[in-house]
């Protein structure tokens, strides 16, 4: 097939997509819509596809639905139809729906630190027709124990003292060892997005990512002076993992930008990725 031949079919898909949209694309619209006039950080309910979702913040919801409902960026293969799923990091609880509609006997357990938001996970689970997942009050961390939170209402919150620790409300939450929870079984698909604790997380964890068959996370990288991706990639190598990255995202809004005096002024220096880790 020649270049112009593609470039016409993906020209008309296109055009077909935004002619027809999916039920997914459609949905999307309508959310995008409605977060245009909703303030940032006010609480609400809205309803998409079969769901009926709770909120707390809709303009930020609305990359989490699109790459989750629409781009299915958490998609996977499982050998079982029931798989074990640890959503770590639950935000609303979002991918813990889209793993039940996909796999509706699925084992999931989902982990919120934010106690505004694991109630909020809670209740959409509930009301959703997947309250057998299991909601834990928990920052996932290096250690047991109670942890400083910052909670920033949104998708942003974080453990205190990390690099890019946003300026919010501190919390303490339940800190839960990761690796304690992975030494007790093996599972299927491990969903990390826990605002840069991850390298500190996997290298805990190092020793017990055999139990472990996939990865989709959230690689966060907010202190340009201090990469940690290196030390991510290094670690899921000596795990016998292979992996691919996409989805480079840009934070151009999040301090530190390149300075003025840099051969590319304005560039962003924060940044977040998804890393797909699996064993063949």
């Amino acid at each position: 097939m020649n270049s112009t031949l593609k470039f016409a079919r993906r020209a008309a898909g296109a055009l077909y997509h935004q002619l027809i949209p999916s039920r997914e694309e459609a949905a999307l619209r309508k959310l995008e819509a409605s977060a245009g006039s909703v303030p940032r950080r006010t609480p609400g309910r809205i309803a998409l596809l079969d769901f009926d979702l709770e909120y707390a913040d809709l303009l930020s919801f609305c990359p989490q639905f699109a790459d989750i409902f629409v781009r299915r960026h958490l998609d996977f293969q499982s050998a079982t139809a029931s798989p074990r799923i640890l959503d770590c990091g639950a935000h609303i609880g979002a991918a813990s729906l889209y793993f039940k509609q996909r796999y509706p006997s699925a084992r999931i357990t989902a982990y919120e630190a934010d106690p505004a938001l694991c109630a909020m996970t809670r209740r959409n689970l509930e009301r959703n027709g997947a309250g057998d997942v299991d909601v834990v009050h928990a920052a996932l961390w290096t250690s047991n124990g109670d942890v400083t939170f910052r909670a920033e209402g949104s998708d942003s919150g974080m453990i205190d003292g990390l690099s890019g620790a946003v300026d919010a409300a501190a919390v303490t939450v339940p800190g839960l060892r990761l690796r304690d929870v992975l030494a007790r079984e093996r599972v299927d698909l491990l969903k990390l997005d826990i605002e840069g604790a991850e390298c500190a997380v996997l290298l805990d964890c190092e020793s017990v990512l055999d139990r472990v068959d996939a990865i989709v996370m959230d690689l966060h990288e907010f202190d340009p002076r201090d990469r940690q991706s290196g030390r991510v990639f290094d670690c899921l190598t000596r795990a016998g993992f292979v992996f691919s990255l996409d989805e480079l995202l840009g934070q151009h809004w999040r301090p530190p930008v390149a300075s003025p005096r840099s051969p590319f002024p304005g560039t962003p220096l924060v940044w977040s990725l998804t890393l797909r880790a699996w064993r063949e």
